[in-house]
């Protein structure tokens, strides 16, 4: 009962304080409109559909499908409800409700953007920990987070700790692309 207390409670101070966020600034170091070394639509060597090395349906290495150990239904260390350690919700270092400079609308945050297949912003994603990546809608409300199974890939849980099916693998270069829980590219990709 007091961990769902506290969630309220965190949810409610999010929603406030997003809710008088700034406009946020995409830098021209993470833009793939303005870069095509970045922009997996421009540069084949970062995308899953021409490079078979970064894509699951091809690697399976990097597939939760197929590899058990970068699964979190078979592999309890990267899965948050049986490990506090990757869980925002038990780790308050990790949680941006208790840590504001998680949040995309603090002036000094420092993170990662995600894009769709058009390139334009569609969310945030803010580094907590070397094995946690905090991910924030378009308008910088806290809507899940990634946690790391590999060096090359990373599993999206809701904000309550469910594996959604989606993963995150790395592009060999400068970012991440995002695949849905069937290993198909969906477009998105964090610079």
């Amino acid at each position: 009962m007091r961990k769902l207390a506290l969630f309220v409670g965190s949810a409610l101070l999010l929603i406030q304080v997003t809710a008088s966020a700034q406009d946020f600034v995409l830098y021209k170091k993470h833009d793939p409109k303005k870069d095509p070394n970045i922009n997996p639509f421009l540069n084949k060597e970062i995308n899953p559909d021409t490079t078979f090395i970064i894509n699951p349906n091809y690697n399976w290495n990097i597939n939760p499908i197929h590899n058990t150990e970068v699964n979190p239904t078979t592999n309890n260390s990267i899965n948050p409800i049986k490990n506090g350690d990757v869980n925002p919700q038990v780790n308050e270092v990790l949680n941006p409700i208790f840590m504001k400079s998680l949040l995309p609308a603090n002036p000094s945050w420092n993170g990662l953007y995600l894009f769709n297949g058009k390139n334009e912003v569609f969310g945030y994603v803010s580094i907590a920990s070397q094995n946690v990546m905090i991910c924030f809608d378009n308008s910088g409300t806290w809507n899940g987070y990634f946690v790391r199974a590999n060096n090359s890939i990373y599993n999206y849980f809701t904000v309550l700790g469910i594996w959604t099916g989606m993963f995150l693998c790395y592009d060999n270069s400068s970012g991440y692309n995002l695949f849905d829980k069937t290993g198909k590219w969906t477009g998105m990709h964090i610079k």
